[in-house]
């Protein structure tokens, strides 16, 4: 479902088709917290997964002739977390240093005879934690896609209060043009929705990998309707149809996870970097909200350090390396590895990454612009940064290569003799013959801004509530 191979327009259709059918997006009333995401993998929400895989595959397996009804029903109807306490199931693992063993042994002590019996009937561990854990990502990615879906839509009000903002637009660490500040928050909106785009690409392969093929992946001891019951024990799941394929000695779906929140992390990096610098002293343009009593230095009264920000850095720095560490597994030995440990660190990036996003909203939903300091910015220029416009203007008289030159001209001018750039084209006989004091005014005007530019804003804003508006 995530478009491979296809033409653009085919994968445009077929990713907008599976936000939709994937219903990825919560209502952005949803609060971002970082419990939601660790409370999946607490004790508990990761035990009653690994029961309500089992109690699917009972399902199935009875559904399809393998077992009994009778048995499926008390499986099904004691799969509750509570039959199996934390205190017993630790107890039991240090007896048996295998957590699938204990885990079954503690619950079995709950189920009558015949649902003993038939109890993970044909089963291997690696399918049924396999599963589990793909459970587990798919809710984390609900969660950190509506984190999302709220840093959208703070963008987005951000971006059209300040569509028409003017501040200076900065390329290789230097004033270039002006632009607006909406403009630059819709880089933003743009580079999140599309985050949103490949988490709903890859929940739709999350989907499909449910997975109960035995001990090497090729249904062996799971009778001769196999792949009739994986069918259903996905469907009984909720998820959708499986890979043919076994996946196990593969885990490409898990290393795209990581893969995927490691580039949402570097977005959050950059983010971050770009607050960092534009509430700096010498810029002043942003200003991160702090709580009352923050102690910006021990030894400067004065210093008012930045603090979300730095957050926002480092997560860029940690996040994509665990990442790094999920994609790893992708090289495995043989059929099925057990040397790479996943579960910690599925969790500790899916943590993180809550935790990120929260840190990205907060910084939002308290940063104050500073439209005054922008439009100082862009003065200290003296006009210049709007050459462009100028030389575009100088073109319409004369040969664009002439203008260009011109304008070149008049700017070495003006800086040899401390002028500003108003100043120099009215002292320039040659600018002055197609430029009157209207038009200099109007040219070097940062609040003149382009309606191109404005319609930018505005649409990007549009496209990210309609991509978020999908049921």
């Amino acid at each position: 479902m995530g478009g491979a191979g296809l033409n653009k327009q085919t994968g445009k259709r077929l990713r907008l088709a599976a936000i939709a059918a994937i219903a990825i997006i919560p209502s952005a009333a949803n609060a971002c917290s970082i419990s939601s995401v660790d409370d999946l993998f607490a004790y508990k929400a990761r035990t009653q997964a690994v029961l309500d895989v089992e109690a699917a595959m009972a399902r199935a397996q009875a559904a399809n002739g393998v077992i009994p009804h009778s048995a499926a029903d008390e499986i099904s109807e004691k799969a509750r977390v509570a039959l199996v306490p934390q205190a017993a199931f630790d107890v039991e693992y240090a007896k048996v240093r295998h957590r699938m063993v204990a885990l079954l042994n503690v619950w079995r002590e709950s189920l009558g005879d015949e649902a003993d019996q038939y109890v993970h009937f044909g089963a291997t561990t690696v399918d049924i934690y396999g599963t589990a854990t793909m459970m587990q990502i798919d809710s984390a990615i609900v969660e950190i896609d509506g984190c999302m879906a709220e840093s959208i839509a703070v963008m987005s009000r951000l971006a059209d209060d300040h569509k028409a903002t003017p501040m200076i637009g900065r390329t290789l660490g230097q004033h270039a043009q002006p632009i607006t500040f909406g403009k630059k928050v819709s880089t933003w909106i743009g580079e999140y929705a599309r985050h949103r785009d490949r988490l709903a690409e890859l929940r739709a392969r999350v989907r499909r990998s449910a997975i109960l093929k035995g001990a090497v992946g090729n249904y062996s001891g799971l009778g001769d309707k196999a792949i009739l019951v994986e069918r259903s024990f996905a469907e009984e799941l909720g998820f959708d149809a499986p890979y043919p394929a076994d996946w196990n000695g593969t885990r490409d779906v898990i290393a795209e996870y990581g893969l995927v929140l490691g580039m949402i992390a570097k977005s959050h990096q950059r983010f971050g970097q770009e607050v960092f610098l534009l509430q700096g002293t010498d810029i002043g343009e942003l200003s991160e909200s702090l709580p009352g009593g923050t102690v910006g230095s021990s030894s400067m009264p004065h210093k008012r350090n930045p603090r979300v920000p730095e957050r926002l850095i480092h997560a860029g720095r940690t996040i994509p390396r665990l990442g790094e560490v999920l994609a790893d597994d992708v090289v495995n030995f043989f059929e099925r590895d057990n040397t790479s440990r996943l579960t910690p660190v599925i969790e500790e990036i899916s943590v993180e990454s809550a935790r990120a996003l929260r840190n990205l909203n907060s910084l939002l939903d308290g940063l104050q612009v500073e439209a005054e300091q922008m439009r100082a910015n862009i003065d200290r220029t003296r006009g210049f940064a709007m050459s462009q416009r100028v030389a575009f203007a100088l073109a319409e008289h004369m040969p664009r290569a002439d203008a260009e030159a011109l304008v070149k001209q008049v700017i070495a001018e003006a800086l040899a003799a401390d002028q500003g750039f108003a100043e120099a084209l009215r002292s320039n006989p040659q600018a002055r013959r197609y430029l009157g004091n209207d038009d200099i005014a109007r040219l070097l005007d940062p609040d003149a801004i382009d309606p191109a530019a404005i319609e930018q804003v505005e649409s990007t804003i549009a496209e990210a509530k309609l991509e978020g508006a999908q049921p």
